[in-house]
């Protein structure tokens, strides 16, 4: 979630610095120099809990709509990544009326593990306000999230994003800047029956709640555009975990690719959260999910109950059959596949999903 703003009576009264130039397109595209949060659902068990955010200044103040224009689309894309964070900032959060603080690192990045929280089982809201005056006639900058905290669960669920569930065409990087740069939340596309498959892993074999954990090497600046992709299309509610923020224009052509050494990291934060707990961990076979996820399975063969491939590049088809070789020795259940229907069937025989 971000944070609110003021509601000017005319932008002039906003906060726009920069030259005669700079004020011109930031004026052209609604663009204000005031400091915001960018607050995402955090996670935890019984004893303690991770809350994470971002501190920026400068947001565009319009989001697309569901028939936006393709040039309305660009424009409202380009500005999540026109961002500057502030490092050093600090902030508040209140969490079951117990007040912490932090404070952001050099990337404007805040990353706090709270024990001794007494929450209960199930989703919290977690209040956030920034404790920094960063401009001149600066209100109160605060904004609400959520926590989920979960601990006895049949399996947790950790999914990859771009050409997992996410129609995104990764491996084709022209035909994936198109479709960023054309299409909305609103207008995206689930990978086909995967909305079927992850509701029904979600419920388990006894209708259970099983937490997902979405982790991605898109960047946090599409947090808000994820987490209404999985709002509109009612795919499991769940945490996101993501590539650190990008703030230049040329970052923008480069989202999701570069390293995806942060998975590992990510993935292993969560199975020490939940020592005692299985995972599913589902990819595609487009980048590096099945030899990410083998260093995972060895690393941690105990915790890892089945691992998912989607086959989105043929020619990695062999390879991955290789690669998942390797993790079914671990005595780990795998399947990879084109169409979800076979993902449920095979969950469906190994008892991931009850009748």
């Amino acid at each position: 979630m971000i944070s609110a703003h003021p509601e000017w009576s005319s932008y002039k009264e906003a906060p726009i610095r920069g030259n005669l130039f700079e004020k011109w397109w930031k004026s052209r595209f609604r663009f204000v120099d005031y400091p915001f949060l960018l607050v995402y659902r955090g996670f935890g068990n019984s004893q303690k809990c991770h809350l994470q955010g971002h501190v920026f200044q400068g947001m565009a103040l319009n989001k697309p709509k569901k028939k936006a224009s393709a040039w309305q689309n660009f424009i409202a894309l380009l500005k999540m990544f026109l961002v500057k964070t502030v490092a050093k900032a600090k902030v508040e959060i209140t969490v079951n009326g117990k007040h912490y603080h932090t404070q952001t690192n050099d990337q404007g990045f805040f990353d706090l593990e709270i024990e001794g929280h007494g929450l209960s089982t199930g989703w919290h809201q977690v209040s956030y306000e920034l404790k920094e005056t960063l401009v001149d006639g600066q209100e109160r900058v605060n904004v609400k999230s959520e926590t989920l905290i979960t601990e006895a669960f049949e399996h947790g669920l950790i999914s990859d994003i771009d050409d997992t569930f996410l129609v995104s065409h990764v491996t084709k990087k022209p035909k994936k800047l198109f479709t960023l740069l054309t299409k909305n939340a609103n207008t995206r596309k689930p990978v086909e029956g995967v909305v079927k498959f992850y509701k029904a892993l979600s419920n388990g074999h006894s209708k259970s709640e099983n937490p997902f954990f979405y982790v991605s090497s898109s960047e946090w600046n599409l947090y808000e555009f994820l987490v209404n992709f999985n709002q509109i299309h009612e795919l499991p509610k769940g945490v996101l975990l993501l590539k650190e923020l990008k703030d230049s224009f040329l970052d923008f052509f480069k989202s999701g690719y570069g390293s995806h050494r942060h998975k590992v990291d990510k993935i292993e934060r969560i199975l020490r959260l939940y020592p005692n707990q299985q995972f599913v961990l589902l990819g595609d076979n487009g980048q590096h999910d099945p030899q990410i996820y083998l260093e995972i399975a060895a690393a941690h063969p105990g915790q890892i109950k089945a691992v998912y491939i989607r086959g989105v590049k043929h020619n990695h088809w062999n390879e991955t059959e290789g690669t998942l070789s390797q993790i079914k020795a671990l005595e780990i259940s795998t399947k990879q596949f084109k169409h979800s229907s076979e993902a449920f069937d095979h969950a469906k025989e190994i008892g991931l999903i009850g009748t």
